[in-house]
């Protein structure tokens, strides 16, 4: 058997964990990928991969073998390219996968510039949160948190760091008041990330000044940040959300930053650009990485957003209809 195939079979069982999925992959029989793998198995003395009824896994005494194995095919195929078409186009379609995070005018701004780099690049954009596989054959590239991808071979480039800060609408501040410290925020209708209430309690965990806080909230909503973001904007109530997620609204003076010394999380939200190892990427891709890099590093990072707007006292408690509310039996 041609150890070429056999490597492409070892290859294509362990991106898809599976051998019926790798033959299709392949368009060749389960039991011809069973095969290969067994033989090439004999050939270097070593369990590649660890089979069971439900999954293949790649052993530990193989992950590097499996990265040469990657890097030799993809060097051939793009051997391959290079010589049936000279020289490439940066042209054609790139499919990308974003989180909902970046969906904002800077992000606007990002589609906006990348089709005056590549205007014949057909750029197809998927917003989604869900833990990603490139391999499947869906999506080229992904900018997501770095928990969102979990295959050993891609490439991860790092396009910016953020903390995240509280914001409100100026009119719910109008309404109800600026918080001058975090045990005020238990006065207030709080839009949070569900992993922020502490086990089986409804007390948030924040952190003010770099110290430990729990708070309990009069009233609160979860949600993912793009919800959570478009509820702080109708004035629904004080959000945590990553700081450049809100840069731009604040910036416009659709969102304030109120208690700027105050944060859900002492680490940061990481937004970073996956693709699949290649050491020799298509043009299109080539350049789509450039860019990404370039536009993140320059003008559009993170920098300290401070409130615009003084504490207000507050006259009257918030009224809060049709939406969810804990009453005090719930604390």
């Amino acid at each position: 058997m041609d150890q070429l195939y056999m490597l492409r079979a070892f290859v294509a069982a362990t991106q898809h964990r599976s051998f019926s999925k790798a033959a299709a992959s392949l368009g060749v029989t389960t039991g011809s990928i069973s095969k290969a793998i067994a033989k090439l198995e004999a050939r270097v003395q070593t369990r590649i991969l660890h089979r069971t009824t439900r999954s293949v896994t790649l052993t530990e005494e193989a992950q590097s073998y499996y990265l040469s194995c990657c890097r030799l095919l993809e060097e051939l195929d793009e051997a391959n390219r290079r010589i049936t078409q000279e020289r490439q186009v940066d042209g054609g379609r790139l499919r990308l996968v974003v989180h909902p995070m970046l969906v904002s005018e800077t992000f606007s701004k990002f589609v906006s510039s990348y089709h005056v780099v590549a205007p014949n690049v057909n750029l197809m954009i998927s917003v989604q949160e869900d833990a990603l596989n490139l391999f499947d054959g869906r999506f080229d590239m992904a900018i997501l948190p770095p928990q969102s991808i979990d295959q050993i071979a891609v490439i991860r480039r790092t396009l910016w760091k953020s903390s995240r800060v509280m914001v409100a609408s100026p009119g719910y501040l109008d309404r109800y008041g600026t918080p001058a410290h975090a045990a005020a925020l238990s006065e207030h209708f709080l839009l949070l990330d569900p992993a922020t209430r502490q086990n089986g309690t409804n007390f948030i965990e924040l952190i003010e000044r770099g110290r430990p806080v729990s708070v309990l909230p009069m009233s609160s909503m979860d949600g993912d940040q793009a919800l959570l973001r478009a509820a702080a904007l109708t004035g629904t109530g004080i959000a945590a959300l990553p700081q450049t997620m809100v840069r731009e609204d604040i910036l416009m003076g659709r969102l304030v930053s109120v208690l700027p010394g105050c944060t859900t999380s002492d680490a940061d939200d990481e937004i970073c650009l996956f693709y699949s190892h290649r050491e020799l990427l298509p043009a299109r891709f080539r350049t789509f990485v450039d860019f990404c890099t370039e536009f993140f590093r320059t003008g559009h990072n993170t920098r300290d957003l401070q409130p615009s707007i003084a504490p207000l006292k507050r006259t009257t408690p918030p009224v809060l209809e049709d939406l969810p509310v804990l009453d005090k039996g719930d604390r």
